[in-house]
């Protein structure tokens, strides 16, 4: 058994401290994951097929014991601004958390900002016909949360995405691979991670609906695979402005219990 499986299953004072630091990639990864996956970036271009800039605010709630005897509950506000075309997305973005954490009896709360990023996607190919199209897409997740309180992850991580979306009837499937590398602070190991998701969405006239499987290889030895089911609309209320929901429930051990999110876009 190697040190870190041994340390996943630590009780008491230390065991409280590995596993506060052992759930914050998780925390963290499915952010990422979720935005690879996202929605047609035509529906946030629908305003101006030349491409515009714009605003992401979102509200979010997740909670759930990610395996451990620690239980978190996590709050967040994260503000994301950007530029979208139909055919492309960058954008940077950072949330302020209030972290809940309680363990054996004991419980801490922590506010403060989490880890910034800044990421793209673009469509590299389309079928003439037939409704197939390929994305490629990276990320850049910054050390700038504290690690110390569990707010960030004390380390920086580079990912590359790759998405193949389907046109079945009216119906678009998308299937996500892609490779995490992920860096490791003082005193813990991480190992690099292979994300995995399909979404299947329907569009109508100015709303999009959506379900999503998503899941990726675990990034903390000795721990199961995180696995998360969810489903959400994305419903453009002006030529501005746009209102997205979602919720998702965990598979498995090291995902959340349950979350929610509710925000607003809006271009310019």
């Amino acid at each position: 058994m190697t040190q870190d499986r041994e340390n996943y299953r630590l009780t008491g004072a230390d065991g409280f401290q590995f596993q506060r630091r052992a759930k914050r990639y998780r925390r963290w990864s499915r952010l990422e994951i979720a935005a690879a996956i996202g929605l047609p970036m035509t529906l946030l271009a629908a305003a101006d097929a030349r491409g515009a800039p714009y605003i992401d605010l979102t509200l979010g709630y997740n909670t759930g014991d990610y395996g451990t005897a620690l239980t978190s509950t996590q709050y967040s506000v994260a503000a994301e601004l950007g530029y979208v075309t139909p055919t492309y997305n960058v954008s940077a973005g950072i949330p302020f958390l209030v972290l809940d954490d309680a363990f054996a009896g004991t419980s801490t709360a922590e506010t403060g900002l989490g880890d910034a990023h800044v990421q793209g996607g673009a469509t590299v190919w389309e079928a003439e016909s037939g409704g197939t199209s390929v994305n490629l897409g990276a990320s850049v997740k910054f050390a700038t949360g504290d690690e110390t309180t569990g707010l960030g992850t004390g380390a920086t991580n580079y990912a590359g995405y790759l998405s193949i979306n389907q046109d079945i009837n009216v119906y678009t499937v998308t299937f996500l691979t892609g490779y995490v590398f992920i860096g490791s602070p003082a005193g813990i190991h991480y190992d690099d991670v292979v994300p995995y998701g399909i979404s299947i969405q329907r569009t109508f006239r100015r709303t999009n609906i959506y379900t999503a499987l998503q899941g990726e290889t675990s990034p903390v030895p000795g721990a199961p695979d995180p696995i998360e089911w969810g489903v959400g609309l994305f419903h453009i209320l002006n030529p501005t402005t746009a209102l997205k929901l979602n919720g998702f429930i965990g598979l498995s051990d090291s995902s959340p219990d349950y979350g929610l999110s509710t925000g607003f876009v809006r271009w310019f």
